[in-house]
């Protein structure tokens, strides 16, 4: 990359209690219920009794964005927010200072932070994007029924990554698809003298790592970034998302 290395500078990690402001709002909800009601009732799923318990994506990493200059913001999530078909990315660029350009990564269960930050750092390596930030969201309430047993955290967490010129410099990081349980320690290999973060299904990983620190296993996408936030020197972040046999590796130092 142009320049000096690119890579962590530092994490910040915030868990919020109650309802969003947009929850409690009485015609913001009618508004949803109805768009919820015209969205799952030809599958014959609807809203949840407890909609308005969650929390919104915007106001959560509002409370996370830097007040210096970025380039290229990426929020990534897995459950929907309380407010579905809003660009919830594009809600946030104009609160960021610089005008960055701005992405939503969704659809990848917990590989979408990953697949978030190689985003931020191929366009880091152009050199016209250098001042990266990605927020890693998840809430704990679901807006509506899935029909099926879903995975839903224990917090509504946010995390912020901010990313730049720094002596912790990022590997590109992988996604491997169609890995299964057996093969992942071969995949991860020794990582040397770096403080290795294992997801939450990866917790009786038997990995090679001088230091192992076991994410909270009841947040399954924020949980390697919210102990990226206490760890210092160099990093390796595992995931594993069971659903997609996707193996998530992301690297600092």
């Amino acid at each position: 990359m142009p320049g000096a290395p690119w890579g962590l500078r530092r994490a910040v990690a915030r868990r919020f209690e109650g309802p969003a402001a947009q929850a409690v709002d009485t015609a913001h909800a009618a508004r949803l219920a109805t768009y919820l009601t015209d969205l799952l009732e030809p599958y014959g799923l609807g809203p949840a009794d407890g909609m308005g318990d969650g929390q919104s994506y915007a106001e959560m990493a509002a409370t996370l964005l830097p007040d210096e200059p970025v380039d290229a913001l990426v929020l990534a999530y897995d459950i929907p927010d309380i407010a579905p078909g809003r660009a919830t990315a594009t809600y946030l660029s104009h609160l960021c200072p610089g005008d960055p350009m701005s992405f939503a990564v969704s659809d990848q269960g917990r590989a979408g932070a990953h697949t978030a930050l190689r985003l931020l750092h191929d366009y880091a390596r152009s050199g016209t994007y250098p001042r990266g930030l990605l927020i890693v969201v998840e809430q704990a309430s679901l807006p509506y029924d899935p029909g099926v047993p879903v995975e839903v955290p224990a917090a509504h967490c946010a995390v912020a990554v901010h990313l730049g010129p720094s002596t912790l410099q990022a590997a590109v990081p992988r996604i491997l698809p169609g890995v299964e349980p057996q093969d992942i320690a071969g995949l991860l290999g020794d990582v040397g003298p770096a403080t290795l973060v294992l997801g939450g299904h990866l917790a009786d990983l038997d990995a090679k790592a001088d230091t192992i620190v076991r994410a909270d296993p009841a947040q399954p996408m924020t949980g390697v970034w919210e102990a990226l936030a206490s760890v210092e020197g160099p990093v390796v972040l595992a995931d594993y998302d069971p659903a997609l046999r996707y193996l998530c590796v992301s690297s600092f130092g």
